[in-house]
């Protein structure tokens, strides 16, 4: 697969990463259709937040589902879905919390 990588400020590389496998039970393995850059990527490339080693880019995306672990109940292989910063489901800590976008 490919994927753009932070290096550091001003270095963002496209590469060849490694083929992704579903390590943990609630793990989705998603082939991307499009992704972005958001504020959060820009801010690390501005120096804002250090980089301590090669970062990934592109949070926010859409795309199929390949592959799922054997606790993901919500969604299947060959499912399309968005993730975005506004987007959840309301089953995370996070959410339950009131936190929807963290």
């Amino acid at each position: 697969m490919r994927a753009t990588m932070l290096y550091g400020q001003g270095d963002v590389r496209f590469q060849e990463r490694e083929t992704p496998i579903t390590i943990k039970p609630t793990d989705a393995i998603i082939r991307i259709s499009a992704t972005c850059v958001d504020g959060s990527d820009l801010f690390t490339d501005r120096k804002a937040n250090p980089v301590a080693q090669p970062k990934p880019m592109g949070h926010e995306y859409c795309g199929t589902i390949q592959a799922v672990g054997n606790a993901v109940t919500l969604v299947k292989p060959g499912q399309f879905v968005i993730g975005s910063f506004f987007a959840s489901d309301n089953t995370c800590q996070h959410c339950k919390a009131g936190y929807q976008t963290s």
